[in-house]
């Protein structure tokens, strides 16, 4: 039986949230694949992949911090700042479409049918990162239930308006797309709702001052983490921009379902796991504890639940996704075997990242995250025989570039204990 407070047990109750939450989606894609086309499918990757880089700079990472200082005020005071600067980020983003929706368009390779999601993407993305603020106070609080809680309400809500949408021929076109935006508000107020409860606040939290002392002590976070982290977006949208780029929209709509099922054990597990993690090392660091044991034991509990998934895509992948999508998307199955070792690998490594915010190495996270970035993009300068080429050579420097990571993490970790010892 789990502590109460150990790290198995949070661990479990955010995967148990997580796993709940995926299970909506995941069982209405094969209602979804059948009434959207591939077209739908590519424009929302594009449409995803970009707000997933927006994000990044709609809170300039100061949410990251909220888990970080000992003073509970701090903490308030940082998630505070947070909230104030998404909303101005929205408003930019707002006015820069407006202007460049022409621009924009056509660098997307959107048509003008779909244009309507530039301005839907900047409310999704505020949404989004307000979300995100509330949901690191509430891991910061160890209320790991409420935070599953608030997976589960987001995906019931974005599914339903996506099948509602796609049965009525007046609103299909705008059902992905409206049910991510809808998902994104019922995620934020559902994380209000659960982390401001006991919360009593007072005109300090607002105070410009104060505001501004806290934003210049952890102004690390924006300073080594804005540039890294959006190059990290670009580098999580790069499989979905170079096949664009080199192929075409159709072809970026089939490797939808690809990156989709390939993802399902991190959004399952890997994500939670990260933020357990992250909670667990800054409290370890404060302790002046050891910190190497927990990751070797969340390393290895990682790499057991991911074998059988390799393997099993590996070997059945074209088959199942024709099952379970339909026979057009046997060819998205096809994909997967050709990129399963990346997602794998980065599966197990990319929660282990959050040792080194933990530990303060912002600025090697941040190198590592500007390497990664121009070794993956390096790829589009040359040419391939077909997408088949294109995605064996993107699997093998991918992986390659996260087992450098896991390396590195491991590195630092030892040689923090060894400095504590």
């Amino acid at each position: 039986m789990f502590r109460k407070d150990s790290l198995s047990r949070n661990i479990s109750v955010l995967v148990s949230g997580t796993v709940l939450a995926q299970v909506v989606p995941i069982a209405l894609q094969p209602v979804l694949k059948r009434i959207y086309t591939p077209e739908d499918f590519g424009v929302l990757d594009i449409y995803l992949k970009t707000l997933g880089i927006l994000f990044v700079v709609f809170a300039l990472k100061y949410d990251m911090g909220v888990v970080l200082p000992k003073n509970r005020v701090k903490a308030l005071l940082l998630l505070n700042l947070s909230v104030i600067i998404a909303f101005a980020f929205t408003i930019i983003s707002i006015i820069l479409i407006s202007i460049f929706k022409t621009n924009l368009t056509e660098l997307l390779q959107i048509k003008e049918s779909y244009s309507f999601v530039l301005y839907i993407l900047p409310f999704s993305t505020l949404f989004f990162s307000l979300y995100n603020t509330f949901n690191y106070l509430l891991i910061r609080d160890k209320k790991f239930v409420s935070s599953s809680i608030n997976r589960i309400s987001r995906r019931g809500a974005e599914g339903a308006i996506q099948v509602g949408f796609g049965f009525s021929s007046s609103l299909k076109s705008f059902g992905l797309f409206i049910g991510d935006l809808i998902g994104n508000f019922v995620f934020f107020l559902s994380a209000f709702y659960q982390s401001i409860g006991k919360i009593k606040y007072d005109k300090r939290f607002f105070k410009p001052s104060m505001l501004k002392a806290v934003a210049k002590e952890y102004s690390d976070l924006p300073k080594y983490n804005i540039i890294p982290e959006m190059l990290n977006g670009f580098f999580g949208a790069s499989i979905t921009f170079m096949v664009l780029s080199k192929f075409g929209m159709e072809e970026v709509g089939y490797l939808e379902p690809t990156q989709r099922i390939l993802a399902i054990p991190a959004a399952f597990i890997s994500v939670s796991v990260g933020q357990v993690l992250l909670q667990r090392i800054s409290e370890s660091i404060g302790l002046k504890r050891k910190i190497t044991k927990n990751i070797i034991q969340i390393s290895l509990g990682l790499t057991a639940m991911i074998i059988p998934f390799y393997i099993i895509i590996k070997i059945f992948g074209p088959d199942l996704f024709a099952w379970f999508f339909g026979d057009k998307w046997k060819i998205s199955g096809t994909y997967a075997t050709f990129l399963v070792m990346y997602f794998s690998i980065s599966f197990i490594t990319s929660p282990l990242g959050q040792v080194l915010i933990a530990l303060k190495k912002f600025k090697i996270n941040a190198l590592w995250q500007i390497g990664k970035f121009a070794v993956i993009y390096a790829m589009v300068i040359f040419s391939y025989n077909d997408i088949f080429a294109f995605l064996k050579t993107y699997d093998i420097i991918g992986s390659a570039v996260y087992v450098i990571y896991g390396l590195m993490v491991f590195y630092f970790a030892i040689s923090y204990d060894k400095k504590i010892s």
